[in-house]
């Protein structure tokens, strides 16, 4: 037997932790050997451990209780297990004898008595556990021992213990650990709980289970990342597979805000909805019963998580060019292209950030604002995103690169803001930029310079002008191409360097082989009209000579303000 150094209560030669006061145990030495042999032949009442053979019991805090505070004993199930609360067939109960088996270790060498684990030390109160308590035919937590896929086992609530009394038999699950799920979720947080549910009523169908309806609040996610149910009383044999099918649909559902409606589909119409991307598309198809195997979605949803996780590669081409214009004195815009490539074993991948920043303030203001901002956001976009990114093979998350390019946005902002109050003056910037990774793309702006995407032929604007001129067309009080003649057209609604807290567009592209972003400032899409930018774009195949072009071609039509262009060309990577 080993003594305590901390409170002297003897513990069993094998105990690593002292099972009164949770204390770790040293390995038995001479003295304490010889402690141990004084200490037995003293009344064994004066021990805590000895206390337990006897007939008082432990209080709460280790101490002995006298007879007049002995408690009555509770009515126990298995004579074991208290039940503090019940409602149909769910049942809370508290362990009245934790000894049995730690619940943090499992270990199962404790004794009665022992108030801490002898293996791990963790103590060894009353936990209290839910469950079921069933007679008759097994439904709920009763069926998870007889699931035989180990992946779907991982899915379902982990039992803690089962024990008959009679006809009645107690289904206990072992505490949560999961996080619950807030909706909404980003798409892929949804497919990925969507994969699991799935991959979980494949294993089920195939053994004649069905699930039936899932509660919210028992879905969560594991530190692993998983989806994991905490409560399962509706499994059962038998059921409706379909059923199971639209439960899962209206769950994901609410998890990402989907909106349902009710439509009318012609068959050419079917066969669009039917094609559409994303896991609004996916639950359009399991509702109308055209995806009503549950295998065939997890299916469906893997490969849309590894195309989300996966950006494809696509090599690009890079234009660029600025001038003063022909009205101006100086040029206060600025530009920069940044593009990064990798082929390690016929394997590329590729990244590129790209920026225009259209300043304001006047000589030796709007300039160093233009750059100020261009800094602050190509440091952040670096450190916390390209570099970390190079040095290792992380899968591609879309919400994580919106939210560096969010940040190096407000980091622009804070540089422009921080030398605008340093030096006293107005000075500000607007600002349109690009990160891409593979064929994905996060444009963030503010302000009026544009970003565009050019694609078979046809010129898109991505970004909103933040001016008073988008406002008016908004609003209906003036036309689309008013914005080009109205007296007020360079007044902007929001830029950086104006205050703390400024407003930033976020958009999200997926592009293709041949496509090209144009990044300009509004020196260039006030002077060139967007059909002559598709022109010059169609009648240039180097970027280098379409960014030229465009900025002669705006020189040509009056050249009133500081001209930018970027050009990016994307093609497919092909492998050598």
């Amino acid at each position: 037997m080993l003594a305590c150094p901390a409170c002297g209560a003897n513990n069993r030669a094998a105990a690593r932790f002292c099972f009164a006061c949770a204390a770790r145990l040293s390995v038995a030495s001479s003295e304490n050997e010889a402690w141990l042999a004084a200490t037995l032949a003293a009344p064994a009442a004066s021990h805590p451990r000895d206390a337990t053979s006897g007939t008082a019991p432990l209080d709460e805090k280790g101490q002995l209780m006298e007879p007049q505070q002995q408690p009555e004993t509770p009515m126990l199930f298995g004579g074991r297990y208290e039940r503090v609360a019940q409602e149909d067939t769910r049942v809370e109960v508290i362990d009245r004898q934790p000894w049995r088996r730690c619940w943090a270790c499992g270990a199962t060498s404790n004794e009665s008595g022992e108030m801490f684990c002898t293996e791990c030390g963790a103590a060894l109160d009353g936990r209290r556990y839910n469950g079921s308590l069933l007679t008759g035919e097994p439904q709920g937590l009763a069926l998870v021992p007889e699931v035989t896929d180990a992946e779907a086992r991982t899915l379902l609530p982990e039992i803690w213990d089962e024990v008959q009394e009679g006809d009645t038999t107690l289904i206990l699950s072992t505490e949560s650990r999961g996080e619950p799920l807030v909706p909404p979720l980003d798409e892929l947080n949804a497919l990925q709980v969507a994969h699991g549910l799935a991959t979980l009523l494949a294993a089920l169908h195939s053994q004649n289970m069905t699930l039936g309806e899932i509660e919210l609040s028992a879905v969560e996610m594991t530190a692993a990342g998983r989806p994991r149910l905490s409560a399962v009383p509706n499994l059962r044999h038998g059921g409706d597979p379909a059923g199971d099918m639209r439960e899962l649909a209206e769950l994901l559902e609410h998890l990402t805000a989907t909106p349902r409606t009710t439509q009318r589909l012609n068959e050419e119409q079917a066969e669009a909805v039917a094609a559409e991307p994303g896991l609004p598309g996916v639950l359009r198809a399991v509702r109308t019963g055209e995806i009503a195997d549950a295998a065939a979605l997890a299916t469906r949803l893997a490969e849309m998580i590894a195309d989300k996780a996966n950006p494809k590669p696509l090599w690009v081409r890079v234009g660029a060019n600025s001038d003063t214009g022909m009205v101006r004195d100086h040029n206060e815009d600025s530009l920069l292209t940044l593009d990064l490539r990798s082929d390690q074993n016929n394997a590329g991948r590729a990244w590129g950030l790209y920026i225009v920043a259209d300043g304001m303030g006047g000589h030796s203001a709007g300039e160093v604002a233009s750059g100020l901002a261009i800094r602050g956001a190509a440091e952040l976009v670096m450190r916390m995103y390209l570099t970390p990114t190079l040095e290792s093979d992380t899968p591609f998350e879309e919400e994580r690169l919106k939210e560096v390019v969010f940040k190096a946005v407000t980091q622009a902002n804070e540089y422009v803001l921080r030398e605008a109050q340093a030096r006293g003056n107005d000075m500000g910037t607007t600002l349109t930029m690009a990160v891409v990774v593979g064929d994905r793309a996060v444009i963030g702006n503010v302000g009026d310079s544009r970003t565009y995407l050019f694609r078979a032929g046809e010129l898109r604007r991505i970004s909103k002008d933040n001016s008073l001129v988008q406002r008016l067309v908004d609003l209906g009080q003036i036309g689309p191409d008013d914005v080009y003649t109205h007296p007020q057209r360079n007044a902007v609604l929001r830029s950086l360097g104006d205050r703390a807290e400024v407003g930033i567009d976020l958009y999200v592209e997926r592009l293709q082989d041949g496509d090209t972003l144009l990044l300009s400032s509004d020196g260039l899409w006030e002077m060139v009209r967007d059909p002559q930018i598709a022109a010059l774009l169609v009648e240039h195949a180097d970027p280098q000579a379409a960014a030229d072009a465009l900025v002669a071609l705006a020189n040509t039509n009056g050249g009133e303000d500081n001209i930018s262009a970027v050009v990016v060309q994307f093609a497919t990577y092909k492998s050598a």
